[in-house]
């Protein structure tokens, strides 16, 4: 942990502050999974951090400095759900999820899955829907209108677009139930971004034996509090975090750091970059990070970064701007909303899916998205085994 002055937070007391943090959250999600009916819906999670940090200063159990640090890595929960604590709902907290971190990525999962689809389906690349409808006439009863201006007709749809690109384009939709308009309208999605540094060394490891035997000694996580030394490129004190992937086993290491931003930090950084290309883009993106990598333990200019790789979803019309759904504070009644969307109009052929409209424990993860597919897939499939029933009788 690296404090506001840019000094970093002895080890010991920065992993003591972690841990409260940690035992806070678990309590906060048992007090909204127990009491979500009677919270208010303006209630937030940093409300919670803050209430439990008097308690504890009342009682002694912490001190300023203790409450100082736990405070300002409760905002590390943005990462999670793409903005800011203060915006988290601690009413529907009970519906968020914390995933592990897989040090490998889904490209065998992706290839399994697309095995079939690459082999059967008629995938039609730049191509954009402009409209689904039902047809009252005809032998397949739900049109897709394209780009192109064709029309294609189909017995089920299934809109897999992102919650944020619905909530732009219900238009899209002319038949829309009210119900699901209404859950889209109320629902909330983050802006999470993601920035990848590679260094030619793992400097912050410098001081560490490199072997397996080491892992757990490893930095392996690090939080900035809001910094008041970067005025120039930072002036709102955004704070930052990041995955050292040096910290992983053996096979999977990289002398790599993963930035997370989310919120006005995300959008500050992707207008900032967007457009700009090679060396400007990376110059860009060197002198915004560069305060907070340099006061890693073991840096010098010599391990400049080689190489960024920066996300840009708020700058992507087809991600709908942002990342994926959260809960922030406001909503009144998101679990329903989340279960309108996920019912779809079964009666118009038309169905949703994606991780908006997954499981509740899965909702904002790629692995929901799947399931939430899979789903959708059975339904349609039960419903034609019925219709076919029907028509034999």
């Amino acid at each position: 942990m690296v404090d506001s002055e840019g000094q970093p937070v002895d080890r010991p007391e920065a992993d003591k502050a972690l841990k409260r943090v940690w035992q806070i959250l678990e309590k906060a999600m048992e007090y909204s999974t127990k009491r979500s009916q009677e919270l208010s819906s303006s209630a937030s999670l940093y409300d919670f951090f803050k209430d439990w940090c008097d308690r504890a200063i009342q009682c002694g159990d912490m001190t300023g400095r203790e409450v100082e640090l736990v405070l300002g890595m409760s905002r590390m929960w943005g990462a999670y759900v793409g903005d800011r604590v203060e915006r988290q709902s601690l009413k529907f907290f009970y519906l968020e999820d914390y995933d592990c971190f897989i040090p490998s990525n889904y490209q065998k999962i992706f290839s399994q899955i697309a095995t079939i689809p690459l082999r059967k389906a008629h995938i039609q690349y730049d191509t954009v829907m402009v409209s689904v409808e039902t047809c009252t006439s005809g032998l397949h009863p739900v049109c897709v209108t394209t780009s192109s201006g064709s029309k294609q007709y189909f017995d089920e749809i299934v809109v897999t677009t992102p919650l944020g690109w619905l909530k732009q384009h219900q238009y899209s939709i002319p038949q829309l139930h009210p119900r699901i308009a209404s859950a889209i309208n109320s629902m909330s999605f983050g802006k999470l971004e993601k920035i990848l540094i590679e260094f030619p060394e793992a400097f912050w490891e410098s001081n560490i034996l490199d072997s397996e035997d080491e892992c757990s000694d490893k930095i392996s996580f690090v939080h900035w509090l809001s910094p008041s030394y970067a005025t120039q490129t930072n002036p709102r004190s955004w704070r930052l975090e990041c995955v050292s992937f040096h910290a992983f086993e053996a096979s999977y290491r990289r002398n790599i750091l993963l930035f997370y931003t989310f919120g006005e930090c995300s959008a500050h950084i992707t207008t900032s970059i967007h457009k700009l290309q090679g060396k400007d883009r990376d110059r860009w993106l060197q002198s915004f990070f560069e305060p907070y990598y340099s006061r890693l333990p073991g840096y010098s200019k010599v391990y400049e970064p080689i190489r960024f790789l920066a996300t840009e979803w708020c700058n992507d019309e087809f991600a709908g701007n942002g990342s994926y759904s959260n809960f922030q504070v406001g909503m009144t009644d998101a679990a329903h909303d989340v279960e309108a969307i996920r019912y779809g109009m079964p009666e118009q052929h038309i169905y949703f899916a994606g991780e908006h409209t997954a499981p509740f424990d899965g909702l904002g993860t790629v692995a929901g998205a799947y399931t939430s597919g899979e789903k959708v897939a059975q339904r349609i499939i039960a419903s034609r085994q019925s219709a076919e029933k029907s028509t034999d009788n």
